[in-house]
């Protein structure tokens, strides 16, 4: 069985000014998914402390742990996708020359792109038909809830258009 080793592997490197506007946006995604997975410990921890002692329940903490995670997801998603890091099956990648190889990414990075603009644009009906809602525990604008996913899918979408026509250095 042939397995790929993740950690070894450095972020793509990409030539021109495209190379470091990406570099710029990995540095942040990363810097963000980092805050948001240090905020998720932070908050569960406060949770569980507040639960067993006398200052009563916080419901606002396990609120916002959760949209923590959603907004992780999301903004991590265009980050593992421009590593090749996201989940894949790369059964393919060793049967087909890489010629053939080349084509089927070029078509999965189409179809990613395309469900990424559809979720992008029905992002914006739900940011615009929630901006009067709030969170009921937080109390946190329903539109900022769904506003962090659909700069996920619009940053996915981007990598996924950059996969199609930037060539990476290693290639």
């Amino acid at each position: 069985m042939v397995e790929r080793q993740i950690l070894d592997e450095g972020a793509p490197v990409y030539r021109g000014p495209l190379g470091r506007i990406l570099r710029a946006v990995e540095l942040v995604e990363g810097a963000v998914g980092a805050l948001l997975l240090l905020a998720i410990l932070a908050l569960v921890m406060v949770q569980v402390t507040v639960r067993f002692s006398a200052l009563g329940g916080w419901a606002w903490t396990g609120e916002l742990a959760r949209f923590s995670l959603v907004w992780l997801t999301f903004v991590l998603a265009g980050y593992l996708l421009g590593r090749d890091q996201h989940i894949s099956f790369d059964l393919i990648d060793f049967v087909l020359p890489e010629r053939a190889l080349r084509v089927v990414r070029v078509i999965s990075y189409v179809i990613v792109a395309a469900i990424c603009a559809a979720f992008v644009y029905d992002g914006v009906g739900l940011i615009d038909a929630q901006s009067f809602i709030k969170s009921s525990a937080a109390e946190i604008p329903m539109s900022f809830v769904y506003l962090i996913p659909t700069v996920g899918f619009a940053l996915t979408g981007i990598r996924a258009l950059v996969g199609i026509f930037a060539r990476k250095e290693s290639e």
